[in-house]
């Protein structure tokens, strides 16, 4: 008898973890990105000749754990922690703390997704799926579409601390997503210091349709008592629209962003820009990454900002190795309009210095992302 009692309970102490394996599961995922970039641009001082460096970036890198809970009745908990990876030391502008990027925890069933934590806002997340390129590395996107760059001192391609997020279920390819944060504003990611009276609430929405080979999207984000001014009552706005279709080989993309901040009572700064850009497989490993981002003027509404603006142009040749590495050279030029003051997005992690108004930039990127 008392062997039948200590073989079940041996029997018993491989069936329960089992039994909750099944209920549960923890993944852990990352991205290595190293770019070593050839960067000619005029030094800060007017009348200095061209300078050049090469160096090193790896932005968007990053080491993530996640996991979910089946809860019964169509429910699941899940969670995820996800932090940059500061492998190629000075060349990520976030803090480098755990779970400084997307991280948060949440239930997600027939009623869609709710989750709290620190997370890309609708509108960022939008704009990704419209883009094709990258946001950030030697010759990212951001400062082009929605983000700060050049003459335009505020951005909205945000990671936001303190969000209440929810994301709707898909109804025959339509979704949605809005987030909003707590009035704490000293909390919430890259924002400035200000004074305790403002609310700083930050507000986002996206709908978007994806079916087949075609994407729509569109986004929409508001900044109560703006992280750019830091003033009372004042607001940041910013709206994109965008979308992706494929045509065999070649996935083409088309995004446009309006964007405006308040300065003062009275005061603002627009700024419009839209960005193409094209994906083409040639087949096997082999894939070639155009892009043409055009930056508006900074225009304020004294009518100052004129010729404050930029192009930015892309081509890269990407091979791919394996399912998870990738192997790429790429170059990129920023061409500034004569009030522009606008960066190669690496430029700053990379070594680079500033920019004398009007003058231009390029590079030239040899590329290595290992996913996993």
């Amino acid at each position: 008898m008392n062997k039948k009692l200590i073989a079940a309970a041996i029997a018993g102490a491989f069936v329960a973890p089992a039994a909750f394996a099944q209920n549960s599961s923890v993944q852990i995922y990352g991205l290595l990105n190293a770019e070593y970039g050839f960067y000619s641009q005029p030094n800060t001082a007017a009348g200095v000749g061209r300078s050049s460096v090469d160096a090193l970036n790896s932005g968007a890198s990053r080491i993530g754990f996640r996991g979910t809970e089946k809860l019964g009745g169509g429910m699941t908990a899940f969670w995820q922690c996800e932090s940059d990876i500061r492998f190629l030391a000075g060349s990520t502008t976030t803090s480098g703390s755990l779970c400084d990027r997307n991280s948060a925890v949440g239930l997600r069933g027939g009623f869609g997704s709710f989750y709290v934590g620190t997370w890309d806002s609708p509108l960022k997340r939008v704009v990704g799926m419209a883009r094709i390129t990258n946001e950030t590395g030697w010759i990212g996107t951001q400062t082009m579409t929605i983000n700060a760059g050049g003459a335009f001192s505020t951005g909205f391609s945000l990671r936001n601390a303190n969000s209440l997020n929810y994301d709707t279920p898909n109804f025959g390819g339509f979704s949605a997503s809005i987030q909003t944060t707590t009035t704490n504003p000293g909390r919430h990611h890259n924002t400035t210091a200000v004074a305790p009276t403002p609310k700083g609430r930050l507000t986002s929405l996206s709908g978007q349709y994806v079916q087949g080979p075609m994407a729509v999207v569109l986004g929409y984000s508001k900044h109560d008592d703006n992280r750019s001014s830091g003033g009372q009552g004042q607001e940041d706005t910013a709206w994109a629209i965008g979308g992706t279709y494929s045509f065999g080989a070649v996935k083409l993309g088309l995004t446009y962003a309006d964007a405006e901040y308040e300065t003062g009572p009275g005061a603002s700064v627009q700024r419009k820009a839209w960005a193409v850009a094209a994906d083409w497989n040639l087949g096997g490993p082999h894939m070639v990454r155009f892009g043409y981002n055009h930056a508006g003027d900074a225009k304020t509404n004294a009518g100052g900002g004129a010729n404050t603006g930029a192009k930015l142009i892309q081509i890269g040749y990407h091979h791919s190795l394996s399912k998870r590495t990738r192997a790429s050279i790429s170059y990129g030029r920023m061409n500034n309009d004569s009030a522009g003051t606008y960066l190669l997005t690496g430029a700053g992690a990379g070594g680079g210095g500033g920019i004398q108004a009007g003058d231009d930039s390029s590079v030239v990127v040899l590329g290595l992302v290992h996913t996993f």
